[in-house]
């Protein structure tokens, strides 16, 4: 080295063949023109010495060449040769395919891409040429159009001109773009497989993901969409929520389920309608399993069976129906009552009784056949009524926060166990 700084610096120009440093500082391996021989025999690439890159930015995010990329530079040591710097990359076009056996050739790494022969090192999506060998194409090829939802996968904006696109491509096929040509402004991050973000130049965002999508948040979240919002799902759909959920529908709401509906609830449901509740159904079963079933309407109540029978049955208890005006029965065929005990008949007004004939004290001349009026007899309750749902209710989820004590305490009506009674304070 000289005394006095570096003195009769040796220029280089050469082709990349190797960038994995052992000590990962971003240096290669460089092949010289008229410094080193052509042919990998005479001197290997692992004989080549390691070149130090000069980055000119002073930013340390450096990214070494590519192998098969044309550098320049200068050796410290001058003719000795042994201590590269790099400089730069000069851009150009292959005008041959690479070959790792042969100089000025990467050893491991096949760059340039035999499907970019006598293509400039620009990237096709900067020059806007030969697009259909891009990603862009992918795009198109792979579009979701999703026949028969009010929504598709939008076209690429890509209307890119040189030299306004800035374009980072990888060799195994990302891109990030940030395209500045008027009118068409854009921004792309493109994964080699076709998952995408893009924002066109209208601020529209599209996000493509083709393999799984995994969104992680330890604090808020927060969605506001001032227009319509389309979602849909072709596979299963698990939502959980560990505490309370808020729905608010200032329009109508409308739900469509193709198979069976299922809701379970560990309390109470209430529901309120400011209008009309209907309900359709080819059955309906309800069931209060543990206590009482109301119904309660302010005018008419309608009970129908269009085609057959209509039964009530208080297996334990009796039977009861008042009516402040008029209590009328009413049927196209017989009438039967039967009763274990007695029958009475209390009227303050008239009691009038029509038919064609009358008999009383038969002796057994009545009958009545239970399994025709499908009433059971009252020495025998009718079994209980069950609705398809065999299981019952599951039971109220508490909080992780919630403390249960299984210490007993005395009610407030229990004297005996008042404290204050037991202490004569009271007196």
């Amino acid at each position: 080295m000289a005394q006095n700084g570096f003195t009769n610096l040796l220029w280089f120009l050469g082709v990349v063949e190797d960038r994995r440093d052992p000590r990962k500082m971003g240096r290669v391996r460089v092949r010289c023109f008229d410094i080193h021989p052509d042919s990998k025999d005479d001197v290997p690439t692992e004989d080549l010495p390691w070149a130090i890159p000069v980055i000119g930015s002073y930013d340390i995010n450096y990214k070494p060449p590519i192998e098969g990329s044309w550098v320049f530079g200068f050796f410290l040591d001058g003719k000795d040769a042994q201590h590269p710097m790099l400089l730069g990359v000069t851009p150009g076009m292959p005008t041959s395919f690479p070959n790792s056996k042969e100089g000025f050739n990467g050893a491991s790494d096949i760059n340039p891409h035999p499907s970019s022969a006598f293509q400039p090192d620009i990237s096709r999506l900067a020059r806007g040429e030969d697009i259909a060998e891009t990603h862009v194409a992918g795009r198109y090829i792979n579009q979701e159009l999703c026949p028969g939802y009010p929504w598709s996968e939008p076209k690429s904006p890509y209307n890119a001109e040189y030299p306004y696109n800035k374009v980072q491509e990888t060799e195994s096929g990302h891109v990030l773009e940030m395209d500045d040509t008027p009118g068409s402004e854009r921004i792309n991050l493109h994964h080699r497989t076709g998952t995408f973000i893009e924002i066109g130049p209208t601020g529209t965002q599209t996000n493509k993901i083709v393999g799984d999508n995994v969104v992680i948040m330890e604090k808020n979240g927060f969605v506001y969409i001032e227009g319509k919002a389309n979602v849909i799902i072709k596979g299963s759909c698990n939502i959980t929520i560990e505490a309370d959920c808020n729905i608010t529908v200032d329009g109508d709401m409308h739900q469509k389920v193709h198979g069976d509906y299922r809701l379970e609830v560990g309390g109470g449901i209430y529901m309120n309608s400011g209008d009309i509740f209907e309900q359709k159904s080819s059955a309906i079963r309800q069931e209060a399993y543990l206590d009482s079933y109301n119904l309660y309407a302010k005018r008419n109540i309608q009970i129908q069976a269009h085609e057959q029978n209509i039964t009530f049955h208080a297996n334990t208890g009796y039977l009861a129906a008042y009516a402040k005006t008029d209590l009328r029965f009413e049927n196209g065929r017989d009438t039967f009552f039967y009763a274990a005990g007695e029958t009475h008949i209390k009227s303050t007004g008239n009691f009038a009784a029509e038919a064609a004939r009358i008999d009383m004290n038969t002796s057994g001349a009545v009958s009545v056949d239970p399994d025709k009026s499908g009433l059971g007899r009252p020495s025998g309750a009718k079994p209980a009524f069950r609705p398809s749902i065999k299981a019952n209710p599951i039971t109220r989820k508490l909080g992780i926060e919630t403390e249960i004590y299984d210490e007993a305490y005395s009610s407030f009506t229990d004297i005996k166990n008042d404290p204050q009674q037991d202490s004569g304070e009271n007196e």
